[in-house]
């Protein structure tokens, strides 16, 4: 009996810690998820800011340089579709 007693123990414990670990998971996910809605509020705020530095209104200095580097990047990824689309084509 002592045996089985043991076994049903240890089945108990191995499925509370199967449920434990699934709801980590679960809240795991949950975090992965405010934190992705939280970064795309922030990628707004960025985005209002930007909108408003083309439109000429003066700000700090770490702005425009941020402005500077998005510019950037957008070149880069213009470039970078032409690249792509010229491929395109000569594979035609």
């Amino acid at each position: 009996m002592a045996f089985l007693d043991d076994l049903k123990t240890a089945a108990n414990t191995a499925g509370k810690l199967g449920k434990d670990t699934l709801e980590a998971t679960k809240l795991k996910g949950e975090v992965v998820l405010e934190e992705r809605d939280m970064n795309r509020a922030y990628a707004k705020i960025g985005k209002y800011y930007y909108d408003v530095a083309l439109q000429g209104r003066d700000m700090p200095d770490e702005v425009k340089d941020l402005v500077r580097e998005i510019d950037e990047h957008k070149e880069k990824i213009e470039s970078l579709n032409i690249q792509i689309n010229n491929i395109k084509e000569a594979s035609r």
